[in-house]
C-alpha cells in the first residue's frame, strides 16, 4: 500500500509518465453507424451523405450497409467504451468507427480507433435555434464529417510499384517514390510532398492541437499517373522511413482542403508540425552508399591479392 501511494505521489512530478503517446499508422477502413437519438426523416439521408464524403476521393474504404447488417451491428450508437470499439473493429475489420448522436440541439460525432479502442477525434455542432433540426441534420452531419477529414494530417500514402518492386528507386542519379493520391485530387506537377510521422496522446482525442507531426522527408511531384503521383525525393532523414504505406501530405492540398472544409477559418484546429533535425539532401545518401560500396570493393580486391600471394 505504501509503495502504491509513493508512485501515486510521483505522477504529478512526472506528468509525461502518465502520457500514452503512440504513432499513428495509415487509416483506410472506416465504419459509419446511423445517427443515434435522432428519430427524424432525414436520418438515413444524413448517414448516406457522411459515407459519400469519405468515399468520393477513394482515400477510405467504408463498410457498406449490407455488410454491417450481415454482421449484426447496423444500429445507432453513442459513445463507445474502448472494449466495445475493439470488438466492433474486429467484427467489421475497421480501423476507425464513426458514431454520431443528437443531444438536445447539439449534434456530436466521435471517431474511435478500431484496434485499440481509443478516441481518434471528436466534434460538436450546434443547430440553429430558429430552424427545425430535421432541416439541418444533413448539413450539420456532413459539416462534422468534413471537420474529421480535415483533422487527418495527411492526404496520401506511399505505394510500391508492382513492376519496379521497390518503395524507392533511382533514375539518372535521382531518388523517386510513388504516392497514392486517390481520385479528384487537385495535386499538380511541381507541388511539394512531405513524408510525416504522426504521434498523439491516446488519453485524449488523438487528432487535436496536441498531435505532433514531424516531417521526415520532402520532395516534389514530377509526374501524375491516374491516382498516383511520382515524387522526386529531395531531402530525408532516414531512407528506411520511406516505405509502403508511409504517410504523405501535400501542403498545397492541405490548404485547399482547409479552405473547402473549414470555410477558410484561420484558427482551424490543426496539429503543429516539426521538421526533423536530420533532414539531408537525397544525394548525400547516394554518396554515402557509393563510398561504402567503393570501400567494400577495395577490401574484396585486397583480400584477393593476399590470397594469391599465399
Amino acid at each position: 500500500m505504501r509503495i502504491f501511494l509513493f508512485f501515486l505521489f510521483l505522477i504529478p512530478l512526472f506528468p509525461d509518465a502518465a502520457r500514452a503517446e503512440v504513432e499513428h499508422t495509415l487509416l483506410r477502413r472506416i465504419a459509419v453507424f446511423p445517427i443515434a437519438e435522432a428519430n427524424l426523416s432525414n436520418n438515413e439521408e444524413a448517414w448516406w451523405q457522411m459515407r459519400e464524403l469519405l468515399t468520393k476521393d477513394q482515400r477510405f474504404f467504408v463498410a457498406s450497409r449490407r455488410f454491417m447488417i450481415n454482421r449484426g451491428v447496423f444500429q445507432p450508437r453513442k459513445t463507445l467504451k474502448p472494449a466495445d470499439a475493439i470488438i466492433l473493429g474486429k467484427i467489421l475489420d475497421a480501423q476507425a468507427l464513426v458514431v454520431t448522436f443528437l443531444k438536445e440541439r447539439t449534434l456530436q460525432m466521435r471517431v474511435y480507433e478500431g484496434e485499440n479502442g481509443y478516441l481518434l477525434w471528436e466534434g460538436d455542432a450546434e443547430f440553429h435555434p430558429a430552424l427545425p433540426i430535421n432541416d439541418q441534420l444533413v448539413r450539420m452531419s456532413t459539416q462534422l464529417m468534413n471537420a474529421f477529414i480535415l483533422a487527418v494530417p495527411y492526404q496520401a500514402f506511399q505505394v510500391t510499384d508492382q513492376v519496379i518492386g521497390k518503395a524507392v528507386y533511382e533514375e539518372d542519379g535521382k531518388s523517386f517514390a510513388q504516392i497514392y493520391i486517390g481520385a479528384n485530387s487537385k495535386i499538380e506537377v511541381g507541388d511539394t510532398a512531405q513524408w510525416i510521422q504522426v504521434v498523439g496522446d491516446v488519453n485524449e482525442a488523438f487528432f487535436s492541437s496536441t498531435t505532433k507531426v514531424t516531417v521526415t522527408a520532402e520532395g516534389r511531384v514530377q509526374s501524375l499517373k491516374g491516382d498516383r503521383a511520382v515524387v522526386e525525393i529531395q531531402k530525408m532523414s532516414d531512407p528506411s522511413q520511406l516505405k509502403e504505406n508511409s504517410l504523405v501530405r501535400f501542403p498545397k492540398e492541405l490548404n485547399r482542403l482547409k479552405e473547402l472544409y473549414s470555410g477558410g477559418e484561420k484558427d482551424s484546429n490543426l496539429a503543429p508540425e516539426y521538421l526533423s533535425s536530420e533532414l539531408k539532401n537525397s544525394a548525400e545518401f547516394s554518396k554515402d552508399h557509393q563510398s561504402t560500396s567503393t570501400f567494400m570493393l577495395w577490401v574484396t580486391s585486397l583480400a584477393g591479392i593476399l590470397l594469391l600471394a599465399f
